[in-house]
């Protein structure tokens, strides 16, 4: 194991005493070219040095489909690919094209506005230009079809109803698109004025209900995958490692679109029950 070390093993120890979080030193090392196995078992070594008798409990968290089909709401769902880190899915026929087509329409008649960012000091929704779609937030159970796909989605994560947020639908044209990020919120102060209200966020539903001419991917930088959106599919992932911290190589972007419009639906999945 490269944690055998003793440079390593220094380091490990003297940023975990001076406080650093453990997922971002998670994320250096991988860069620094260990593999994920072998950076979370050094950790969890320095942990149990430098804290003595603490010890990282895993956690519940919302399936991330294997490989086949899956039947929810009386349709089935194929799983055509899924990767293991970071945890991804990608499952076609989530959503049929009238319901995409539906969808579609009450977001416009509700109205799109301009889409905003958490902002990792202060935990307030700010514009930002990493993030240059148009969107709108719908409330749970809003509708007959919400709460259909509601349940619907929470079926296919094996994760209570009563921990999703409410789906946002987010429309990018030509040329926009969301900058690499992080879907779970950052430790501190920031974080705290959201994991108040249902926890960490620990998965993330993407449906693509309508597709640009060309561009407009999902991309895992970490993992060198990029996902082309297809009406009706969906892409899931986890935002969060088996412990409940944020993981490293859940970073995405949403590329830009270079021609047509991209129209996508997010439904993300707290730990908790989400009021």
């Amino acid at each position: 194991m490269q944690g055998a070390e003793p440079s390593w093993q220094e380091w490990i120890a003297s940023n975990l005493s001076a406080g650093c979080d453990p997922a971002d030193m998670q994320g250096r090392m991988i860069a620094a070219g260990w593999n994920e196995a072998d950076a979370r078992a050094a950790l969890a070594s320095g942990i149990g040095q430098v804290f003595p008798g603490l010890t990282a409990q895993a956690i519940a968290l919302p399936v991330v489909p294997d490989m086949g089909m899956a039947t929810c709401d009386g349709r089935d769902i194929k799983v055509i690919m899924r990767l293991a880190s970071p945890a991804v899915a990608m499952c076609e026929s989530v959503l049929s094209p009238a319901e995409c087509a539906e969808l579609l329409a009450y977001a416009h008649d509700r109205g799109l506005h301009p889409s905003t960012v958490v902002d990792e000091l202060s935990g307030q929704n700010v514009p930002h230009p990493e993030r240059s779609s148009a969107g709108v937030m719908l409330a749970r159970a809003e509708t007959g079809l919400i709460d259909r796909l509601e349940r619907r989605l929470a079926a296919l994560t094996d994760w209570p109803i009563a921990n999703g947020e409410g789906l946002q639908i987010l429309r990018y044209r030509k040329g926009q698109e969301y900058r690499p990020h992080f879907d779970s919120f950052p430790d501190g102060a920031g974080g705290a004025v959201h994991t108040a209200r249902g926890g960490q966020r620990v998965n993330t539903v993407l449906v693509y209900l309508q597709s640009p001419e060309a561009g407009g991917g999902t991309a895992f930088p970490a993992c060198g995958l990029t996902v082309c959106p297809q009406p009706g599919s969906a892409v899931i992932f986890r935002n969060v490692d088996g412990t409940g911290r944020r993981d490293p190589a859940s970073l995405h972007a949403g590329l830009p679109v270079v021609h047509g419009e991209k129209v996508v639906m997010t439904y993300w999945q707290r730990a908790g029950p989400y009021a």
